[in-house]
């Protein structure tokens, strides 16, 4: 008989599964269970598993953790080096099913189930262990067909009758909604969220407190190194400088406190980045990790069907209705705006249930269905829902990305406001390192009458390899030249072991990250970004402002950040940019560097800039989007020029 005491397969009242015995060993899988430390736990284990020799609890415990530690290739190692007695005992090959389903080979454990469905269609508790997977899984239709045939055995008041009850509410409910049977293989979390946010199609929003801009809730999920999270600073910062100094921005008075709402900003992954900046304008910030979640209806949501919804919502949705709902609401929101996609997804259905009147999905850069790393299957229902509520608007930094949503949404591109990211002139001033480090460059490289460079995280995306191969193109035909790359990342030794390789080590400065960006792009006479994906390039606008003629591969809203011939080049693709094409671009600009009138104060690189992406200009066209939300009749109207 199989004595595994794993919580997958523990005892349950009406299952009839057998409790454990021994408190010594259960003491220390709990003991194990509070431990942080990775190594702790292995040296604490190893040290248990001595006292209780083949203890199945231990395997299990140790099993979990990689499971907690999304090691799943290692866990599934154990489970099938393990004996589970399964050819003797039905209980073991039901906790192999278990620990399978948990590690993520779900198919392989369906396979398990269903085997112990047929053999023992007399185990109720095996269909019910099952089923509480798959619901968690959202896939409500198989759950449905699993536990019908067995739903007149159930009990009053046992928890297999209020899993089956739970079940037909929703299956019929959703199943209305859809005027359609659920596809078994269908996530009918994702029709819940769906037809939850629909359930606000016809709503009436109250109109924002007080005169002026009202309440604004700026949402994010970090205050992390990141540009989104720059830009949403820097705005809260501005905004709320303007405020105390009772000043107007966009032709609206400020006349409520900004707050910025986030997941967390602990040091965590350097969540904490740019808090600091926050603090010290005393900006208000309200962190959702510290918050205890509440039920839907405490939130005063009477709505039969709506609260049915509302209890099977994908866990990042469920998130915001639980922590952020209550804040909007006693916060007083007027203006909820959610920056990047996976706010958007925790902060909108919140900010419907908490009635604010106008909420904005500000996206960043090319779609989740275009970056198939950044890809969640909540995102497209999602967005889609939310385009038919009044008083729901989309934001981005760039047309680039405004067309490819409307392309993959099927929304007008008109339900777009573009607010172009605003990028003040920072000092060039470096330190005594950063001067030491560049006129050591200098003295090595006496020779070079022009520096061509890049900014940029030594990552896939931003192709680092193409850069010292373009170098090396270009030094071959222009040897004197000195090359400069600033940045750090993952890629960063191989772009440097790829340099050797080429000869050219010698003519880059690699500096790795610094903090002290204006101060290199000063030395640059060419700035070169290669990326294969970008929202609004914030770099090329900066090295404009240093005065700094561009090049770059039309990722994302990049076009939009120069006049094309004037202050820089795009290039034909973003793949495969052909080096010579390459070379060719950032030898005519480095051929009109010396020309210093293109950015002067009166000049029309200059006039560009500010016109497009100073941060008076950012200001002035965030307000003005988030003063008027669109009403049903644009919706409407909106949608008619769609069709």
């Amino acid at each position: 008989m199989y004595s595994g005491a794993s919580s997958t397969w523990a005892a349950q009242e009406e299952d009839g599964l057998p409790n454990q015995a021994g408190g010594g060993v259960d003491a220390a899988v709990e003991l194990l269970a509070a431990i942080e430390s990775d190594e702790e736990f292995e040296q604490q284990w190893r040290t248990f598993d001595q006292i209780y020799p083949a203890s199945e609890a231990l395997w299990v415990a140790r099993v979990n953790r990689c499971i907690k530690n999304k090691a799943f290739g290692l866990a599934v190692e154990l489970i099938d080096g393990h004996d589970f007695g399964e050819d003797l005992d039905e209980l073991g090959l039901l906790a192999k099913a278990d620990l399978l389903y948990s590690a993520r080979e779900t198919d392989r454990a369906g396979e398990i189930f269903g085997r112990l469905i047929e053999n023992y269609p007399e185990r109720r508790d095996i269909r019910i262990n099952y089923a509480k997977r798959l619901f968690a899984e959202g896939l409500l239709a198989k759950v449905h067909g699993l536990l019908a045939p067995i739903s007149g055995h159930f009990s009053e008041g046992s928890k297999g009758r209020s899993l089956w009850d739970n079940v037909q509410a929703l299956y019929g409910l959703l199943s209305r909604l859809e005027a359609a049977p659920i596809a078994t293989d269908q996530d009918a979390r994702l029709l819940a969220m769906k037809h939850a946010i629909l359930h606000f199609r016809n709503r009436q929003a109250r109109t924002a407190s007080g005169d002026g801009l009202g309440r604004l809730s700026l949402i994010t999920g970090s205050l992390g190194p990141g540009g989104a999270e720059r830009q949403l600073t820097r705005l809260a910062i501005q905004l709320e400088r303007a405020r105390k100094a009772g000043e107007t921005v966009g032709g609206a008075k400020l006349t409520r406190p900004v707050e910025i709402v986030v997941r967390s900003h602990g040091p965590e992954k350097q969540n904490d980045f740019f808090l600091h900046d926050v603090q010290a304008e005393g900006v208000e910030i309200y962190q959702l990790n510290e918050v205890k979640p509440v039920s839907p209806k405490t939130l005063g949501i009477t709505d039969p069907d709506l609260l049915i919804l509302l209890d099977y919502l994908p866990p990042s949705v469920n998130y915001g209705i639980k922590r952020l709902t209550p804040h909007l609401i006693e916060s007083g929101t007027d203006i909820a705006s959610a920056w990047q996609d996976g706010a958007c997804l925790f902060a909108g259905l919140a900010a419907l249930l908490a009635g604010v009147p106008h909420i904005q999905l500000g996206i960043r850069g090319l779609p989740p269905s275009l970056r198939r790393h950044l890809f969640r299957p909540e995102y497209e229902p999602m967005y889609r829902a939310m385009a038919e509520v009044p008083g729901v608007t989309f934001l981005s930094n760039s047309r680039a990305a405004a067309r490819a949503y409307a392309e993959w949404l099927d929304i007008p591109i008109d339900r777009f406001a573009i607010v172009y990211n605003g990028v003040p002139k920072l000092p060039a001033a470096g330190t005594s390192e950063d001067e030491a480090k560049w006129q050591a460059f200098v003295d090595a490289t006496p020779d070079a009458t022009r520096t061509i460079g890049g900014v940029f995280r030594f990552d896939t995306d931003k192709q680092p390899n193409v850069w010292v191969r373009f170098a090396a193109r270009y030094l071959k035909a222009h040897p004197e030249t000195r090359m400069l790359l600033v940045g750090g990342g993952r890629l960063l030794e191989g772009a440097q072991e790829l340099a050797r390789e080429l000869g050219i080590a010698e003519r880059i400065l690699f500096t790795d990250r610094s903090n002290r960006v204006p101060f290199w792009m000063s030395k640059m006479d060419v700035f070169l970004l290669l990326s294969r994906f970008e929202g609004l390039p914030n770099v090329l606008i900066e090295a404009q402002y240093m005065g700094v003629r561009v090049v770059t591969t039309p990722a994302g809203g990049a076009p939009e950040c120069l006049i094309e011939g004037t202050t820089g080049h795009v290039l034909e693709c973003c793949e495969k940019p052909c080096l010579d094409n390459i070379v060719r671009c950032a030898k005519d600009l480095a051929d009109k560097s010396s020309d210093t009138e293109l950015f002067a104060e009166d000049g029309p690189g200059r006039r560009f800039l500010d016109e497009n992406f100073s941060v008076p200009r950012m200001l002035a066209n965030f307000v003005q989007c988030a003063g008027r939300p669109l009403e049903e009749e644009e919706l409407q109207a909106a949608a008619l020029r769609a069709a």
